[in-house]
Parts: structure tokens; sequence; C-alpha cells
């Protein structure tokens, strides 16, 4: 099985190389195995509970829940089950349409474990690390108070070893995390929701994110690469020891190896600069993205104190109002998408296989962007973005100093922004997908004097940690403050490499005649503005890139995106009503499936040349009203069974200058496209059952063809394992699609058949359900329902090796199942 950034098989390669380096200059080390980032997800005890004494190391837990690692506890079922409380919802929960009505609270986590005897002598230290809690922790060890962190988006590490027993008997870890009401706009997940490791190391080691790679590409396909290593010396004795750096490729092999003497300052933080050059380029790219792996070695004499693996990728980046984007020399626009963090039915919970399969569904769907808003991202999401070449915004904040809900980051943002920014900087700076760092997103204070202060300290900091990379914030209109108009804007943009654009496309040309060095990207737009984002950027290189608001549907923010038809005296509001818990205006659903406004998305791209949309029958007399981020009432389907000779509204997308519309092999009509109609045609056809047929035409020929075909009744049941094995680890997932389909094979789109599921062998239910924007009950419970005939089912492995068996029961057709093996 492949890691997101090095397999296996690259470790192993990797290692022999080394040790035949080392064995043929004559130095033989003893057998050294690396105890740095060792998993530390499984067997933690948790409850929910405004506890008090659960800190002690003597308290007894034995009642509480087992849980593995990641955790999100908003998303299980609460105890108390009735009209107001459904599944994980709760209706009368404050403002709960931002976090999709799923609760916050606090929780506690407790584990036992042992530093072993067989390590006494050799490791000194114990380092735990956190890649991100929800959201103020509190970390206790044997009943001592080790520190707290309190953003749930960034890094952190604490160092254990002055907290802890002697080795071979057992130590306690405590977790309170505290999860207050009214601290988002959008759903954040509550508990230890990313990876956690554990680091056992000697007193002089590198340190956490010690290793930074920076890269000059020659023209002669040749890196000058510094790597800069921090390596503290924890002990009272200056030390002369080894640096050694071995450079594989992305097949393995050794690239390029160094040895370098080095003199280790006792009771310090000590910097050291390698110089190494590199030949034989293999260059990371949106379609190539070739990794190198730098295996790091600190060696005293004849022994190996420490090791530290940092992938990296080697491209260039290049920015200019004249040329654009610049990725390697070659121009490149950049299709970009928004995200936020969840995982759907998963919560906040961030899988290896659920961080990976957002970025794969992404590059899948045309995109070679992501804007991670408005929160630094996991670490296995940026190893993914890595593996499949997108591009990232690695964003920092929401809110400085200024809230935008009560409880909010902003309580805590002036004692914390310099840890969380470095954390940021430091974890993230060796990916190349990372092309652009922003520090703020439509912060209230951002074009004010306080606001370019502190713009101006986030940018200092940045460029300290990191200079080869632009930095931007995201500046929308002046919402919050109607007596400003965008002219007001100009101080936040003076400070930016990049101008951010929220929404403001109408802005570009205006502003790069004030402004003709500026260079800008849409930092978030609308998906009925696709059209003219997107002519912007071809039309102009000073404007690189779109980000649409977003690329995927996401818990909160409920409703966002609706569409309605709404009677007279019906207010509309911001956000929808319960039960309305999905934001609803991604292009791609919840579950990983295509919604409307992806297909035309497709078209605008040049990643489809045709596609064929139909108004779904209007219930009543009433004008559908559109949100700003929602899309008209459409589908990619024939199926109105009850509407025969109802004229429908269909819209044919294509890049052709004509199209011809058929229904039953007779001709509706044919229309030309062009430019003013933003590649749309939009035909009526009175419904009738059979084929519609979009047909396109270019001077006279048929070029293309597309159908949607009426489906019979549901007959059974389609399931697409995404994976045929997995892994067996208690943090290994596998996603299952499930169709209702006809006897042909053919999706039946209207199904919403209950599905009642069943996991046997090695492996149990994390979570089914569909991609309804209205609640349906649990995520975690046996039975769901199919929306628009579609379905996923979540299986988590036992950690054991095995068969795992799938059963999906349907009243009323044949059931289905399907076999998977979890694989040592």
């Amino acid at each position: 099985m492949k890691n997101n950034s090095i397999s296996t098989l690259q470790r192993i390669y990797c290692f022999l190389n080394i040790s035949f380096i080392l064995v043929a200059c004559g130095d033989k080390p003893e057998e050294f195995q690396s105890h740095r980032n060792m998993d530390f997800s499984e067997s933690w005890r948790f409850m929910e509970d405004s506890l008090t004494d659960a800190s002690s190391a003597n308290f007894n837990d034995s009642s509480w829940e087992i849980v593995d690692l990641p955790h999100d506890w908003s998303v299980t079922d609460v105890q108390i089950q009735d009209s107001v409380h459904i599944g994980p919802f709760i209706k009368n929960l404050p403002i709960g349409k931002d976090v999709g009505y799923l609760r916050g609270g606090t929780g506690w986590y407790r584990k036992e474990f042992v530093v072993e005897k067989e390590n006494a002598g050799k490791y000194k230290q114990v380092i735990i690390h956190f890649d991100g809690v929800q959201s103020e922790m509190t970390l206790w060890v044997n009943g001592k108070e080790v520190g707290q962190h309190v953003y749930g988006y960034t890094p952190f590490y604490f160092n254990i070893t002055p907290y802890l027993n002697a080795q071979g008997t057992k130590n306690v870890l405590a977790i309170k995390v505290l999860k207050p009401t009214q601290d988002s706009r959008w759903f954040t997940g509550a508990g230890i929701y990313r990876q956690v490791s554990i680091s056992y190391i000697e007193p002089v080691h590198i340190m956490p994110w010690g290793v930074a790679v920076n890269t000059i590409v020659k023209d002669n396909n040749v890196a000058n690469i510094i790597l800069h290593v921090e390596v503290e010396n924890s002990t009272q004795t200056d030390g002369r020891f080894n640096l050694i750096v071995n450079i594989a490729s992305s097949d393995g092999s050794l690239a390029v190896s160094r040895d370098s003497s080095i003199n280790i300052l006792a009771g310090k933080t000590n910097q050291i600069d390698m110089p190494i050059k590199l030949d034989n380029l293999l260059l990371w790219d949106t379609d190539n993205p070739d990794l190198y792996t730098a295996w790091v070695m600190l060696k005293h004499g004849n022994e190996i104190f420490d090791e530290y693996i940092q992938p990296f990728g080697i491209r260039t980046i290049e920015y200019s109002a004249e040329n654009g984007f610049l990725l390697n020399g070659k121009s490149l626009e950049m299709k970009g998408a928004c995200l936020h963090h969840d995982n759907g039915l998963l919560g906040a919970a961030a899988f290896k296989a659920a961080e990976e399969r957002r970025v794969r569904i992404m590059k899948e769907n045309g995109y070679n962007a992501i804007r991670t808003s408005h929160n630094p991202p996991s670490q296995f999401f940026l190893d993914a973005c890595d593996k499949y070449g997108i591009l990232v915004i690695d964003e920092a904040f929401d809110m400085w100093v200024k809230p935008k809900r009560p409880n909010d980051y902003h309580r805590q943002y002036e004692q914390w922004w310099q840890k969380d920014l470095e954390a940021m900087v430091k974890r993230d700076r060796n990916h190349p997908s990372i092309i652009v760092w922003s520090f703020g997103n439509e912060v209230q204070e951002r074009a004010d004097s306080l606001g370019v202060e502190i713009g101006k300290k986030s940018i200092a900091l940045i460029k300290s940690l990191d200079d080869t990379r632009p930095i931007t914030q995201a500046v929308c209109a002046f919402w919050d403050n109607p007596a400003k108009t965008w002219d007001d804007s100009a101080p936040a943009f003076e400070i930016l490499d990049i101008g951010g654009y929220n929404y403001q496309w109408a802005n570009y040309e205006a502003d790069h005649a004030k402004y003709p060095e500026r260079i800008m990207f849409g930092t978030e737009s609308v998906p009925k503005e696709a059209f003219e984002n997107w002519q912007l950027v071809d039309k102009h290189p000073y404007v690189i890139g779109d980000f649409v608001w977003t690329g995927m549907d996401y818990i909160g923010e409920s409703g966002i995106g609706n569409s309605i038809y709404p009677k007279p005296g019906d207010e509309r509001t911001f956000l929808m009503p319960w039960p309305t818990y999905i934001s609803w205006c991604g292009d791609i659903d919840i579950t990983g499936n295509k919604k409307p406004q992806s297909y035309y998305r497709d078209v605008i791209w040049g990643e489809s040349t045709l596609e064929i949309l139909v108004h779904e029958p209007v219930q009543n007399t009433n004008k559908e009203v559109t949100s700003f981020w929602g899309w008209p009432n459409e589908l990619p389907g024939w199926n109105w069974d009850g509407f025969e000779g109802r004229p429908l509204e269909v819209r044919v997308f294509s890049s052709y200058s004509n199209v011809r519309l058929e229904l039953n092999g007779r001709v509706i009509g044919e229309k030309v496209i062009t430019e003013k109609d933003k590649l749309t045609a939009t035909f009526i056809v009175p419904y009738e059952p059979g084929t519609l047929r979009a047909v396109a035409i270019s001077d006279g020929k048929e070029m293309e063809t597309k159908e949607l075909i009426t489906s019979g009744p549901v007959i059974g049941l389609k399931i697409h394992a995404e994976l045929d094995t997995l892994v067996a680890g208690k943090s290994e997932i596998a996603f299952l699609r499930i169709s209702a389909v006809d006897a042909e094979g053919h999706l039946v789109p209207t199904a919403n058949n209950l599905i009642n599921v069943v996991v046997e062998g090695e492996a149990t239910l994390q979570a089914a359900g569909n991609a309804n924007p209205e609640m349906d009950g649990s995520f975690t419970d046996n039975d769901f329902r199919l929306f628009r005939g579609n379905g996923l089912v979540i299986v988590r492995s036992s950690g054991r090796a095995g068969d795992i068996r799938i059963s999906l029961k349907v009243e009323g057709v044949k059931d289905a199942e399907i076999n998977l093996l979890a694989v040592p």
C-alpha cells in the first residue's frame, strides 16, 4: 500500500541505499530503528461530560467508551432521541444553523502507556504530537498539567518527559477538550479529530518540523538545495556529530548523499545549513507530481542518535501581472475550489483515506487548486495534494481581534496568533503543493490601520520562516461597514503579494487600470457566475485563477446554496432552518457525487464539451428564488413520473457553436450558442418518458451526443468499492458507493429506498448515509435512505487481517453484498 508521500517500498530502497553507503565508508553503525512519530491512535477512553476530577492519575475510567482516533463526538448520536434530538442533531442548539445542529460541549480522553524498559538509557525524551484538536484542550500526564492549546486547526506538541513515571511503569494521559457553542460560522467537529503520534528521542535530536528544504533550480536541470536543520542539544555538553543526508527520488533510487561534521552546542537549538547539488531533476507539477525524500541522520561516533524523514518536491513558481502564474516556467490557470475541512458523514474526523479521497475527487473533477478555507488543513490532506498534483493556498485564520461569533478565536488571537502561524508554516513549508500562504479571510479590520498593522506583522513572521512563496489574504466588500466603498479596500491590498478577491470579479479590470502591477485571483466566487469569472481568468494574465465557493458541500452554514419557491410574505434568510444541515453550495456533494453546477463548470473549463440538465417541474406558480451561492433545481435526469405533458426547462451546455435537442427521435429544436449565451442553450420540452438527446454540431456535422434515459423501477443495488482491500489498522477505512439500478443497470434517480447495512468480519460500520441537505437521522446506525438514487457506506478496519462482508438489505428488491479483504 502506498503512503501519501512516500511508499513502504521507497523507505526500504532508501534504507538499503543508506546502509550500503555507510558500510562502503567503513562505518557500520549499530542497528537503529527510529522511534519518531509512532502511531498513538488506539485504545483511548472517552467520556462526553464536564467532569472536574478526570485529570487525576487515579481516576476510575473503566466505564468509559473505548475509542480509536481520529474521533469526532459531535456526529455520534445524542443519548436522548425525541422530536428535537434526532441522531446527533439538536433542533434547539444556539445558532444551530451555523454548525449544522451538531453539538460541542466538553469531552475527556484518557490513555495509559508505558515507556518500555528496553528503552532505558537510550531514549531520554518523549514527545506527543497532535495534528489538531477541536478545540480548547488541556493535557495532564500522571495528574500534572502539561499545557494547553486553543486553536482547533493548528498542529502542536508537548515534551512530556518531566512528567513521566519510571520506565517500565504505567503513565496516564488525560485530555480535556472544550468545544464552546457559538464559536464558528461553520461546523468544526469536536474532539481529537486528527492524528496523534508519539516520539522517543535522544536529548540531542532534530526538532519537530526541524527540517526545511529550499531549492533553487538552474536552467541545466540542476537544483541547488539548502537543507536547513534545527538540532536541539538539551544536555550540558557540546558534541561533535555527523549530519548525514541521503536524498531518494520518487522511484526509491539514491539521488545524492552528503556527510558533514558539525558542532552541536549545549543547551541550545542549533541551526545547520547544508548545501546540496542535485542534478537530473524530476520536477513536481500538476501532471507529474514527482517527490523526493530526504533521509536526515545525526551520528555521533559509530552511533546514530536520530533520523528524520522529510518528503519534498522541486518546482519553480513565478507570478507577475504581465505573465500570470508560471509553474516550472509554464503558464497555468488555477481551476480552484475552496474547501472546508469536514469529511461529510464522518464529521470532522481526518482519516487518512478520507482526506486523500477528497483531494482525489477534486482532481478527477478538473480542479488543479484548493484553498483551505479558512484554516490549516490536516497533514494527511496536504500529503494527498502533493501526491495528486493539486496546488494549495494554505490559509490561517477567519478572524483576528474582531469577532464573527461570540466565542470564536478572536478571544485568543492576540496571545496565540504567532504560535499558530509559526506552527502552520513550519509544518507545511516542505509541501510542493503549497504555492501561496494566506493569513486571513474577510476579516473585519482588514483595511483599517489596526488590520494593516496586523497584516504586516503576519507577513513578517511568515517570511521569516519561509520567503519562497507569495502571501495573500481574502478581501471582500464591506458587508460589515456599508459606509465604505470598494476603493477603501486599497490599504489591505497594498501589503499583499497577490490580491485575494472574494466575489469581486466585476472590479478586476477597473482595479487593474488603477493598480497595473497588482496580481489577482478570485479567492471566492459563486457557481452561477462561473462563466464571468473564468472569462476574466482566460482573458487577463493578471487574473491567475478562480476558486469557487465551494468545491464540495460541507456541514454547517445550513442551506446557504438554497433554491426555493417562496410564498407571498415568506421571509428569506441567509441560512435555511431545521432540518437543513448541509451548505448545499458545493459542486460535489458530501458523498463525492457531482451536483448540477459541476456539469456546467466542466464545459466552461474544457473538461467536457456537452452536458444537459433538466429543471424539476415547478409545483406552484411562485417564481424560483436561488440564493447567491445557489443553483437552480436542475438534475441530469429524465425521470418525471406523474408530470407527463408538463413543459420542462432543459438547458444544454456546450462549447460547440450549435446544439440540437431530440426526444424519442423527434427534433425539439436547434439553437446557436454564442458567448453572449454563456455556453448555454435553453429549450422547453413537454415531458414524456424515453430518451432525451442533445447533439453538438459544428460546421453542419454532428460531433457529439449526450443522452438522458428514463430508467425503469428499482430491481437491485450496485455497490462500488473504491478499494478492494484495506490495510488492517484501526484508523483505516473503506468507502462503498451505493446506487439503485433498473434492469438495464441504469441509475434510478428517484429512488429513496431504505437500506439496512450489515458488516461482518474484520470491520465495523463507521458511517452510512446520503447527500440530502436535510438531515436523515443518524450517521452511525445501520439504516439509511438513498437520495437521488445514491448512498455511501464507510467501514472501519478492526485492526486485524481477514475477510470483510458488507450486506445491504432492501425491502422489495434483491439484497446485495460485497466482500473486501483487510491485509497486514
